[in-house]
């Protein structure tokens, strides 16, 4: 039995939309800068550190796999 965890990283975010964390950074940086952008999750902050709660972002995942 695995734990999972509560939170991703951009590397974990990354690696579920196949995408690289460069992408997942460069799409923070345009949501809170107001420009466009498709990744529509709310980073928590520990820290300086930005972290994705693992619930949302498997919801997302599942939407847009029409889940």
């Amino acid at each position: 039995m695995s734990i999972e965890p509560a939170f991703y990283t951009d590397k974990d975010v990354a690696r579920r939309f196949s995408m690289s964390p460069s992408w997942v950074r460069g799409q923070r940086h345009k949501r809170k800068t107001g420009q466009d952008h498709v990744l529509t999750l709310n980073p928590r902050f520990i820290g300086s550190c930005p972290r994705y709660v693992r619930a949302e972002v498997e919801a997302l995942v599942s939407q847009l796999m029409g889940e």
